[in-house]
C-alpha cells in the first residue's frame, strides 16, 4: 500500500507538470492565432479535473499513517497548483472553462475542495489570505465562501471548554456567544458585517474533565 500510494502521488505530480506545459503552450497559441478557444477551455478544465481527482483519490484510500502523510503532501501540492492556475488564468468559472465543462463536478468543485482541505494556509499565512481576499474584492469570489473556508479551520479546533472555535457563522455552525468580539473582528477583516444575535449559540463554559 505504501508503494502504491507513493506511486500515485508521483504520477499526479508528473502529469500536473506536463499538463501545465501543455496549457501554457495552448494558451500562447490561442493568443497568437486568436482561435482555438474551445481547446484552451478543455485544457483548463482538464487540469482542474486532475487536481480534483488527486484530492478525492487520497480521501478514498484506507486510513493509515502513510495516507495522512501523503495526503498532506498532495493537499499542499494541489493548493500550490490551484493558486498558480489563478495567477495564470484567473479564478475558475463558466467563462474561463466553458459552460459545458463547468457542469462537471471535477471542474466546478476543484477550487472548493482544495481550499476546504487547506484552510490553515489562509488562517496562518497573511499573504495567502490577502491573495484570495483580493479575488473577493474583485467580485470573483463570494465573501461568504471565503468565510466558510476560514471557518473550516476552526470547525476542527476545540477551546478549553470543548466547544468548536467557530467564528464566521458559516454552514459549519454558529459561534459561541462568548466569542462575539472575536467573531466581529474576524468577519470585519474579510469585509463582512457582525452576525446578528440569532447566529450565536450559548456554549458550555465548564472545562471538560
Amino acid at each position: 500500500m505504501k508503494h502504491c500510494t507513493l506511486l500515485l502521488f508521483l504520477i499526479c505530480v508528473f502529469f500536473s507538470s506536463r499538463a501545465k506545459r501543455d496549457f501554457e503552450d495552448k494558451k500562447n497559441a490561442s493568443n497568437t492565432l486568436g482561435s482555438n478557444v474551445n481547446s484552451l477551455q478543455d485544457s483548463l478544465a482538464f487540469v482542474l479535473c486532475q487536481i480534483y481527482g488527486a484530492d478525492q483519490t487520497m480521501r478514498h484510500l484506507k486510513p493509515s499513517k502513510w495516507k495522512v502523510k501523503v495526503a498532506r503532501e498532495v493537499d499542499t501540492a494541489n493548493y500550490n497548483k490551484i493558486k498558480e492556475f489563478i495567477h495564470l488564468y484567473g479564478l475558475p468559472n463558466k467563462e474561463l472553462v466553458g459552460e459545458e465543462n463547468y457542469k462537471h463536478e471535477c471542474v466546478h468543485a476543484a477550487l472548493v475542495a482544495v481550499l476546504l482541505h487547506n484552510p490553515h494556509r489562509l488562517v496562518n499565512e497573511q499573504e495567502e489570505l490577502d491573495f484570495f481576499l483580493e479575488e473577493v474584492n474583485k467580485g470573483n469570489m463570494k465573501r461568504e465562501f471565503l468565510a466558510a473556508v476560514l471557518d473550516k479551520y476552526y470547525w476542527v479546533k476545540r477551546d478549553e471548554y470543548g466547544n468548536k472555535k467557530l467564528l464566521y457563522g458559516s454552514q459549519f455552525g454558529k459561534p459561541c456567544s462568548y466569542n462575539r468580539v472575536k467573531s466581529d473582528s474576524a468577519r470585519a477583516v474579510i469585509g463582512l458585517p457582525p452576525l446578528p444575535d440569532s447566529m450565536f449559540v450559548e456554549c458550555k463554559t465548564i472545562p471538560p474533565n
